[in-house]
């Protein structure tokens, strides 16, 4: 159902001329334990017929939210908000819910019933060793047979997918040997797909979703964290292809179709639809032009499907639960499982944190983990603006980081360079620098703060700013800033503090003239330093993010005496 009706309706309401959804292994395999959750949580005690109608009603709620959020996401261009979730959180994720699927279907593989509610992964390990004395042995054998002929079948190149071809040979095996009478003391016999509820036609019948307020708090938080997986999936697809194809994406329109996929899917009890990168680069290797190669791909589907779809029924349980474990086992990709690990140590922080999360909490409440702990480590970062002070060598004529044995050096004139981010959880580590470079020696005049690499100031960093102006003036010294880039500037005048430091105080970021606002800033604080007389003999220029002074024109005693008296006087 996914892949037929999701396809066709994301390609006609998406921007990519190649993208084909689907069903995806991590997305179908979080709704799977999302339902599983809110079976065992709300309705326990069903008969297996009933229940199995509840989790199509319950899985239809699910996806009806999930589309809801990605169609919003695409209606109020909020493309960017994906990028929260960082990918060390993603794998993460998706590690623990493997583990998690792969336990849940252990049950099915070797015949052991679920009694009561396991909410982590803690929990089923522990329930699972408790009754693993309870194995059905035609069920555990028909499962290891398929996990067995699955592997086998992967290392050799078949022209029909290894998953396909295990069905097909292990299926008719089961009803040759007739292992689906086979009882055990307890007189349970095999179980197969067709116990859960018949499947009576391929042609979609409405579902209506349920609706319980009481499910809300469960199906929300699952709703969002399945929602923003499957965007990051598919938005990461479709750029992928648009790279090689040239084609401008339009990622807002790509949520919106994606969402409207998802959310007619959910009135036929479909399974979610996510980017495939399989059929996709398929679709762009086989020549697709437009939107409708994915449609007809579709609708080539649905002939197969209309033939064969009534088959189903007859697969064991134990041969789909060895299918869904070799799935979730390739879920995480290797090589970005390595590389998130080995990137940073804050990266492989995050992800075994998010994983060690999927095991002690519900795997909802994990993902969130995950994202909060990957923002607080990047806001850590952000928060440590780099603080430096630069000093103006005499014998180079440069302007560059001073050396250690300067910094105690009585100047009247310090120059402090800030790059990285001033927002309120920078300010601190900003205004202690300053005052610390303040305070160290009292000889100093004046204190050129040079913005250039300053990005994101707000409120509080301009309130800290207007601080330091505050604390300088009272001991009768002076605040210039240089190098404001036009954001800065902005907020600067918005906060009304152009006027209260002084445009004289003030020097803009000149693009075509890198040089020339610390420049300006020098001869101002030079005219401000009651004992200097005159200012440098020269001009500033850019040499290799350096400033350089690189000498000018002479100027005769006279000069410099009329330059220190109006510095002096006006």
């Amino acid at each position: 159902m996914s892949t037929i009706f999701g396809t066709g309706i994301c390609a006609l309401f998406g921007s990519s001329r190649h993208l084909v959804i689907g069903p995806n292994n991590t997305t179908v395999l979080l709704v799977q334990s999302a339902t599983a959750a809110i079976l065992y949580k709300y309705y326990p005690g069903l008969p297996d017929p009933m229940k199995g109608q509840i989790a199509l009603q319950v899985m239809a709620a699910l996806l009806l939210f999930v589309g809801l959020f990605q169609i919003l996401s695409g209606v109020f261009k909020m493309g960017r908000v994906i990028q929260f979730a960082s990918i060390p959180v993603v794998i993460g994720y998706i590690l623990g819910s493997s583990f998690a699927i792969s336990l849940e279907q252990l049950y099915n593989l070797i015949g052991i019933e679920t009694v009561g509610e396991q909410v982590t992964l803690f929990e089923k390990m522990h329930d699972f060793v408790r009754h693993i004395n309870d194995i059905h042995p035609p069920t555990a054998l028909v499962g290891v047979v398929s996990l067995t002929v699955l592997f086998a079948l992967r290392k050799i190149k078949l022209v029909v997918p290894a998953s396909l071809a295990m069905i097909l040979i292990v299926t008719p095996l089961v009803y040759l040997f007739h292992l689906q009478d086979i009882q055990d003391h307890t007189g349970r016999t095999l179980s197969i797909i067709g116990d859960q509820g018949r499947i009576e036609a391929v042609v979609p019948s409405l579902q209506l979703p349920i609706f319980e307020i009481r499910l809300l708090d469960s199906l929300l938080p699952v709703a969002f964290a399945i929602a923003l997986i499957s965007m990051l999936e598919t938005t990461s697809i479709a750029k992928s292809v648009a790279a090689n194809s040239g084609q401008r994406l339009r990622v807002n329109q790509e949520l919106f179709g994606l969402g409207a996929a998802n959310f007619f899917l959910a009135f036929f009890g479909a399974l979610p639809a996510s980017g495939s990168i399989s059929r996709t680069q398929v679709n762009y290797e086989s020549g697709g032009k437009t939107r409708f190669a994915a449609v007809f791909s579709a609708i080539f589907v649905a002939i197969a499907v209309a033939f064969f779809g009534t088959l189903i029924q007859y697969i064991p349980l134990s041969v789909l639960a060895a299918l869904i474990m070799a799935t979730a086992m390739r879920a995480v990709d290797r090589k970005q499982l390595g590389l998130c690990l080995r990137a940073t140590h804050s990266d492989a922080f995050v992800l075994i944190m998010t994983f060690l999360s999927c095991i002690f909490f519900s795997l909802h409440i994990a993902f969130y983990i995950g994202v909060v702990l990957s923002i607080v480590l990047y806001l850590r970062k952000a928060a440590s603006p780099e603080v430096i002070e630069y000093v103006y060598d005499e014998v180079t004529e440069e302007l560059r980081p001073s050396l250690p044995s300067e910094k105690q050096l009585k100047k009247k004139i310090r120059i402090v360079n800030i790059e990285g981010e001033l927002f309120f959880g920078a300010v601190d580590i900003f205004q202690s620098a300053l005052k610390a470079i303040a305070e160290d020696d009292e000889d100093t005049r004046v204190f050129i703060i040079r913005l250039k690499h300053v990005r994101d100031i707000d409120a509080t960093a301009a309130t800290a700013l207007k601080q330091l102006c505050d604390y300088l003036r009272k001991s009768g010294r002076y605040l210039v800033v240089a190098s404001i880039p036009p954001s800065v500037w902005r907020v600067l005048e918005n906060s009304r503090l152009v006027d209260y430091i002084g445009k004289d105080n003030l020097y803009l970021f000149d693009e075509q003239n890198p040089a020339l606002s610390i420049e300006k800033a020098l001869e101002r604080a030079w005219l401000l330093a009651s004992s200097v007389k005159a200012a440098p003999n020269g001009h500033l220029k850019v040499v290799d993010e350096r400033i350089k002074l690189a000498p000018a024109k002479s100027k005769n005693f006279l000069t410099r005496i009329l330059q220190a008296f109006k510095g002096r006087f006006f």
